[in-house]
C-alpha cells in the first residue's frame, strides 16, 4: 500500500536515506511524498513528526487490506442469503388435476439455473388471475410461494370457498354441440338446464363484470382416420453417449463426447449457470434407429383406438371427463392404408370462456 506522507523539509532530508520515496513535492518549509509500507514502518520508528495524508481511495484501500476476508465473507452470506429468497426446490399440488402438468411447465419455463439450484421470479398473483382466465372450469387456483416450495392450490367444484379472477369479463359459449347434464355456476348467470340441447356458440353462462363455471355435456364426434401399412418408426436404443458441455458467452465446448449420431434423443442437465452467460452440463445423447414397420388390419384398429385415447387425455380439463365409447362405423382399405370412421361419444367440458366486446 502507498501512504502519502507531509513533513518537515529539514526532518526529511536527514532520513531520506533510510527510506524510499517517491512523488516529493517541496512547499516552503513543509515536504510531501509517497512511500509503501516497509518504508513507511521505517519512519514510524523515528522520533520525527510527520502527518499522513489520505485519499478517499487511499482510505478505502486501507480498509479492504485490514477487513478483506470479513467483507468476503459478509458478502458471501448476504449472497447465499438472497439467492434462498427465490431458490425453489419443490412445486406441490393441493391434488391431482389434468392440468397440473401444464401448470408445472409453466412454472418451470420461468426457472433459471445457478449453481445447480433453481430460481423464479414469478409474480404470483398475477401468475394466478392468469391461470383462473385460462382454466374457467375450475372455481379458484392460486400459487403461492412458502420458504423455497411453490404451492398451487386448485379448488373443487364442491368448495364453497372460493374467489374468481376479476378480470374475467365475457360469457362462457358452448364450443360444439351436446346435451348438457351437468353445471356449476361460480360468478354469472346460467342459461342452460339439466338434459337442454345446447348448439355450438350459444351462451350457456352469461357474465357481467366476471364470470366463471363448468358445464358438463355429451358430445358426439365423427372422425375419419387414414393409417398407412407402411411407415417409418423412430426407436430409441440402449446406446448412449454421456459427455460436457461448457458455454461461454455463446461459444460452446464439449469434453469427451465419443460419438455423432445421426438421429438422438438429447438430455441435459445443468451443473452450472450463472445468468445464461455461463452455463456447464452434463449431456447425454441417445441413439434412434429408424426402421420400416408394417401394419396388420388388426394392428391398425388398434393403433386408431389408441390414437383417439391419446388425443382426448391430451387434452382434457378436468378429472370428470372421459370417452363413454367408440364405435366404428365404417372401414376401408386402400392400397396403401387402412380407412377408419369412427363415432365417439364423450362426457367433456363442453363451455369455453368468450370475451365480451
Amino acid at each position: 500500500m502507498v501512504y502519502k506522507v507531509r513533513m518537515k523539509k529539514d526532518d526529511y532530508f536527514k532520513i531520506n536515506n533510510k527510506i524510499i520515496s517517491t512523488n516529493l513535492e517541496i512547499n516552503g518549509d513543509d515536504v510531501t511524498f509517497e512511500i509503501e509500507g516497509g518504508s513507511y514502518n521505517i519512519l514510524k520508528r523515528t522520533n520525527y513528526e510527520f502527518k499522513l495524508i489520505e485519499s478517499a481511495k487511499t482510505k478505502l484501500l486501507r480498509f479492504v487490506s485490514h477487513y478483506g476476508l470479513l467483507i468476503t465473507g459478509v458478502l458471501f452470506l448476504l449472497s447465499i442469503l438472497y439467492m434462498n429468497i427465490y431458490r425453489v426446490s419443490t412445486i406441490e399440488f393441493n391434488r391431482y388435476t389434468p392440468i397440473n402438468d401444464e401448470i408445472e411447465y409453466r412454472i418451470k419455463s420461468s426457472f433459471r439455473t445457478l449453481f445447480c439450484f433453481d430460481f423464479c421470479n414469478l409474480d404470483y398473483e398475477q401468475f394466478s388471475k392468469e391461470m383462473q382466465v385460462k382454466y374457467f372450469e375450475y372455481p379458484h387456483i392460486s400459487v403461492t410461494r412458502r420458504n423455497n416450495t411453490i404451492s398451487v392450490y386448485i379448488a373443487n367444484v364442491d368448495e364453497i370457498n372460493y374467489e374468481v379472477a376479476e378480470n374475467q369479463v365475457g360469457d362462457i359459449v358452448a364450443k360444439k354441440d351436446g346435451i348438457v347434464d351437468n353445471f356449476y355456476v361460480y360468478s354469472g348467470k346460467a342459461l342452460v338446464s339439466k338434459n337442454k340441447y345446447v348448439k355450438s356458440g350459444d351462451i350457456l353462462i352469461e357474465g357481467n363484470m366476471r364470470v366463471g363455471g363448468l358445464v358438463m355435456g355429451t358430445t358426439y364426434d365423427k372422425l375419419v382416420l387414414e393409417l398407412p401399412k407402411k411407415t417409418q418408426v423412430i426407436e430409441t436404443t440402449a446406446e448412449k453417449d454421456e459427455y460436457y458441455g461448457l458455454n461461454i458467452f455463446g461459444w460452446s465446448l464439449n469434453f469427451g463426447k465419443d460419438c455423432n449420431y445421426e438421429l438422438f434423443d438429447k438430455k441435459e442437465n445443468t451443473l452450472f449457470n450463472l445468468f445464461d452467460f455461463i452455463s456447464f452440463k452434463k449431456i447425454a445423447e441417445c441413439k434412434k434407429n429408424a426402421i420400416i414397420k408394417e401394419y396388420s388390419h388388426d394392428d391398425a384398429y388398434k393403433l386408431a383406438i389408441k390414437k383417439i385415447e391419446d388425443d382426448f387425455d391430451n387434452h382434457l380439463v378436468n378429472e370428470l371427463e372421459h370417452i363413454v365409447g367408440i364405435t366404428m362405423t365404417k372401414d376401408e382399405e386402400t392400397d396403401d392404408a387402412y380407412v377408419f370412421t369412427f363415432i365417439i361419444k364423450k362426457y367433456e367440458s363442453i363451455g369455453t370462456f368468450q370475451a365480451k366486446e
